[in-house]
């Protein structure tokens, strides 16, 4: 049985199924251990890590664990609360409209970020001007109707991951920023800080950047000084608000004071920052990368929340939650009325999303795909789906952009 446990229960003898930290596993020896000893413990707590997941079936067993499916129940409950304790952003404008100015933003922030990193390459100062249009230009995109953009900017392959990061997060921060109603300085200081928090990777050699395996000391300390680099390219930019520069610098920072680089804590850290810092972490936990595959973007919104408890600022995280929706694009769900399908797009309850019906589970068969707005039914999202158990992405079910949705 996998259970949940925290660091101080461990013990010699326990096998630690999941170490729950894959925003910062860079240096660690495996993805699953058997604890020999108190040293792996040491450097778990070195590691800033509060919380694993054990196997009984293949170490002994801790009987304060509270087991997974206990805690996955706990938090999904929590997840739907959280949806409900605040109304939703309306979408001034449907999906399908919105999408064909978005695809055009996202060729315009290819071509940003690709000429900032080649520039940093060659010595060059970083332009500027260019990403101010851009952000402004996603700014107007999202606020119109913020599905076009974030979902534009998470079709990407897996060894386009540096380039099209920096974009989603800048998305992201801007939906927040739109949901919670930021003024348009602050909303415009923390994306442009968002769109070149990674800058500095140009300067990490890619040997270490795409290695698939565990990184040595000195690789891992060296990947972690990219956000020392970040922050000096932007401040031999030119007017740059000083936010950038922060958000460069300490995105990396963790609220329980476990991050880097200078092991910042709770409030120490600008807000822009922590904002950033959890799109940048929740980007990274759900995208496929050359050396592994993201995990599902509903798991990624469920190990957020595990996390603030720890390491990220709790309100925050929640309001960051909220922003994307505990039912975000392309999640597979059934209904209460056995149907099933793909989220397409969002009403102003985040519990009653629009969905592309394709199959009628109390029947066992195929039906012609649909979308159901769930805000005018009395149908209601019962559970998530397995996406992979529906080969989603082979089907030749959609329309328009949600053939885009799973990818």
């Amino acid at each position: 049985m996998i259970k949940k446990v925290k660091i101080e229960q461990l013990k010699p003898g326990v096998f630690v199924h999941d170490f729950n930290c894959d925003w910062r596993s860079s240096n660690l020896v495996a993805s699953q251990m058997l604890v020999r000893d108190r040293k792996l413990i040491d450097v778990l707590h070195s590691l800033g890590i509060h919380e694993v997941y054990i196997d009984t079936d293949r170490g002994d067993d801790i009987d304060a664990a509270m087991p997974q499916i206990e805690a996955q129940r706990q938090t999904e409950q929590a997840l739907k609360s959280l949806a409900t304790s605040k109304p939703a952003h309306a979408r001034a404008i449907p999906l399908s409209e919105e999408i064909a100015v978005a695809r055009n933003i996202k060729k315009q922030a290819v071509t940003v970020i690709e000429k900032a990193m080649d520039n940093v390459r060659q010595g060059k100062p970083l332009e500027t001007e260019g990403a101010f249009q851009l952000v402004d230009k996603m700014q107007k995109s999202v606020s119109r109707n913020p599905d076009a953009l974030v979902l534009l900017t998470r079709i990407r392959n897996k060894d386009e991951y540096t380039l099209m990061h920096s974009i989603s997060v800048a998305a992201y921060v801007l939906n927040f920023c739109s949901v919670n109603k930021l003024s348009q300085q602050e909303t415009l200081s923390i994306a442009i800080g968002a769109l070149f928090h990674d800058i500095g990777k140009t300067k990490i050699p890619l040997s270490i950047l795409n290695k698939p395996g565990k990184l040595d000391d000195n690789e891992f300390e060296e990947m972690k000084r990219h956000s020392e680099y970040s922050a000096e390219i932007l401040r031999q930019a030119q007017e740059l608000p000083p936010e950038t520069m922060d958000i460069a610098l300490h995105h990396h920072e963790r609220f329980d004071g476990n991050g880097y680089p200078h092991r910042l804590k709770g409030d120490e850290i600008q807000f822009g920052t922590q904002l950033t810092s959890l799109a940048d972490v929740y980007d990274a936990i759900t995208s496929d990368r050359v050396y592994r595959d993201g995990m599902d973007r509903v798991e990624g919104l469920k190990k957020m929340y595990e996390w603030s408890e720890y390491h990220f600022n709790k309100q925050l995280t929640y309001d960051f939650i909220r922003s994307i929706g505990v039912y975000p694009l392309g999640t597979c769900v059934k209904l209460e009325s056995a149907l099933i399908g793909v989220v397409v797009g969002s009403s102003e309850n985040l519990l009653q999303p629009v969905v592309r019906i394709f199959y009628d589970d109390s029947r066992k068969v195929n039906i012609p795909a649909h979308e159901l707005d769930l805000s005018k039914t009395d149908d209601r999202v019962a559970g998530y789906e397995d996406q992979a158990k529906w080969n989603i992405a082979e089907m030749d079910i959609f329309e328009d952009v949600a053939s885009e949705l799973l990818y």
